[in-house]
């Protein structure tokens, strides 16, 4: 079906596009009632401004771009869920771009994100990404930016993320008390500085109850597939009582390792996962995990972009960033005593 246009309903009316478009917009030369029956012929012939000319009606684009690794994952839909409330409570539209992890394609998704004048950008790096020199051309053009979930350090973007130390420090202290004396721990990729805020937390951890600490009882991966492998051949190797978990990814490789092994959980091991819940659930058996909350994430980075946007002219927006450091809580389901 072809799209209504302003010439579409001028032709109708038999008068001129100009004098619809200022009908349109309320302009003060075009009398009440031409107003009313314009905007009634256009409503019946469904009549819909393009994205663009809302954005020179407004002054300003009223859309948010959301780049993200993947959304088929466990934990993004949720973030995703979680911004798309807030940002249609105040009147903005959320436009998606995946990156599949790939760095090529996070560069791509800035420059499309700023081809667009998106009044503001979310963004969960990838795995490949290291440095944030591509973000210029945002900062350059004062597009407010978040980093949410992933972040790289010492970089003059706000974030908001667990304290990634902090969980990973509690949890090896949750499997000491309940009674874990050999933990390992699998990890993300190395090159991640979150793999390592969490590794370093699990190692002080370590460290501090003088349980034992060898770099073969800990493990980066890429994958839940390699999660798997790895798992299969740690458990064999060390006989751990306690298993430290980074991520859902990891879990979805680890509890098949263990189904394998024919292990009793947590009678003979122990698991302790980061999640936000949704995947723990279904696992057999189900995994005590320390709650990343996704929908709250999500909720939480919206409201902090408006802000941004609200008062990006502040000079603060970038020589304060903030570190947003979202509450925990261990969720004690069936894989920890």
């Amino acid at each position: 079906m072809k799209k209504t246009t302003i010439k579409d309903i001028a032709h109708r009316l038999e008068v001129s596009p100009s004098t619809i478009s200022r009908a349109l917009s309320n302009h003060p030369d075009i009398s009440e009632a031409l107003k009313i029956k314009i905007k009634e012929v256009a409503q019946a012939m469904k009549y819909r401004p393009s994205a663009a000319a809302l954005h020179l009606k407004r002054g300003s684009n009223k859309t948010i771009a959301l780049i993200i690794p993947q959304i088929t994952s466990f934990f993004y839909p949720l973030v995703i869920h979680g911004i798309e409330a807030v940002l249609h409570s105040q009147g903005y539209t959320l436009m998606i771009l995946p990156t599949n992890d790939s760095l090529e394609r996070e560069e791509e998704n800035i420059g499309i994100a700023y081809d667009h004048d998106v009044a503001g950008v979310l963004i969960a790096l990838t795995k490949e990404t290291v440095n944030l020199d591509h973000f210029q051309t945002l900062k350059d053009s004062n597009i407010p930016v978040v980093l949410i979930d992933k972040v790289i350090e010492g970089t003059p973007y706000s974030s908001i993320t667990i304290d990634d130390y902090k969980v990973s420090y509690q949890m090896v202290q949750h499997l000491y008390k309940t009674g874990c004396q050999k933990i390992i721990g699998i990890f993300g990729k190395a090159s991640l500085t979150i793999s390592h805020l969490r590794y370093r937390g699990f190692a002080q951890a370590l460290a501090d109850l003088n349980l034992p600490h060898e770099t073969s009882q800990i493990a980066f991966v890429n994958s839940s597939s390699e999660a798997y492998t790895i798992a299969l051949d740690m458990i064999q190797h060390h006989h751990p009582d306690g298993l430290y978990v980074m991520t859902d990814e990891i879990m979805l490789g680890v509890m098949p390792a263990i189904a394998e092994l024919d292990l009793k959980v947590p009678e003979q091991i122990s698991v302790l996962a980061i999640s936000d819940g949704h995947l723990a659930q279904f696992m057999i058996p189900t995994v005590s995990h320390m709650k990343h909350d996704g929908l709250e994430l999500g909720s939480l980075s919206a409201q902090k972009i408006i802000q941004y946007i609200n008062a990006k002219n502040n000079n603060l927006l970038w020589n304060t960033p903030e570190r947003i450091q979202m509450n925990t809580n261990i969720v004690f389901l069936n894989s920890t005593k």
